[in-house]
């Protein structure tokens, strides 16, 4: 495949600080990306030479007792799961070859732009897949924990489900801003007030969904304490050390953990949702840089200058 347009995650970031001990050193890393096939396999029947398309950031094979269920994360294939950018080479690249084109491409609507579909293969079918398992309902109160580019997709998913509040906690004064500007029915508060504030705006002793995406000892001691008893707690972030269940402190809440990587099966939806205008991205791109700018693309989008959410390289 021909990319297109690609991006940066905060999971190239994990791998460039050595917090994800499966991938392989020299591998080109890069998983959110859209493009154009140039050339297929004589067993893929999905796409052909010149359609857009968008890049799943699983690789599965479709036929295993794990992708057969839906959890495609987990797929048993050697490739299988997060391997594009993390195994085997990504892209950050003029071409990326994509194993099992067939469940790993999505074809693009004509009427749905490069910077419309980037981030649907990846964080948007994160925050898809979390709010998903999150079993949100119309009566809920949902905290999301963490406005970043991650935090902003499980919130744009969050709102499809009309729930009866969702609450942001989110630290960064640029983000409150953000958020404010493009989502006004949100309400948002900050780390150090979020207990009080979620006891204020919910029903029954704390929030009957957290989602937690931001991937701190604090912010996930946060979520399970905003919880209210019964409630589902839902993590999404993906963590830089080990973390310890306090759980002589949660005994009694009888709190629902769900946790792990990205079940990334939902994608011909996504696309669908962003065709009928029910999803949009764009207002993430902040900043925006060719291939041979990456490295200070990535300087950007690590030390979070300038207002940056995400960053599209072309």
């Amino acid at each position: 495949m021909r990319v297109t347009l690609g991006s940066i995650c905060t999971s190239d970031l994990h791998i460039k600080h050595g917090s994800v001990p499966r991938a392989i050193p020299g591998t080109t890393v890069g998983h959110e990306m859209v493009g154009v096939v140039e050339e297929v396999g004589t067993g893929v029947t999905s796409v052909k030479p010149g359609d857009r398309v968008t890049v799943n950031v699983e690789t599965f094979c479709g036929k295993c007792f794990f992708c057969q269920h839906g959890y495609v994360n987990n797929c048993t294939d050697l490739n299988g799961g997060w391997a594009l950018g993390c195994r085997i080479d990504g892209g950050q690249a003029e071409y990326v070859r994509v194993p099992y084109a067939d469940q790993g491409l999505n074809r693009i609507p004509d009427t749905v732009s490069d910077e419309q579909a980037l981030f649907v293969g990846d964080i948007l079918a994160t925050g898809f897949w979390a709010t998903r398992i999150s079993e949100i309902t119309e009566k809920d109160t949902v905290l999301i924990i963490g406005a970043g580019p991650t935090g902003i997709c499980t919130l744009l998913c969050s709102m499809l489900k009309n729930p009866k509040h969702i609450i942001v906690c989110e630290k960064s004064p640029e983000r409150v801003r953000f958020i404010r500007e493009h989502y006004p029915d949100v309400l948002i508060t900050t780390p150090d007030n979020c207990k009080e504030f979620v006891l204020k705006n919910s029903d029954h002793g704390g929030a009957d969904v957290v989602l937690e995406v931001a991937g701190s000892e604090d912010s996930f001691q946060m979520a399970w304490e905003c919880a209210r008893p019964n409630a589902t707690v839902t993590i999404v972030a993906l963590y830089d050390k080990p973390l310890l269940f306090p759980l002589p402190d949660m005994y009694g809440k009888n709190l629902i953990f769900k946790t792990g990587g990205v079940d990334g099966c939902d994608c011909a939806e996504i696309l669908q949702l962003i065709e009928e205008g029910k999803i949009d991205t764009t207002p993430l791109i902040t900043h925006r840089f060719a291939l041979n700018e990456i490295e200070e693309a990535y300087r950007v989008f690590e030390n979070k200058l300038d207002g940056v959410i995400k960053i599209a390289i072309y």
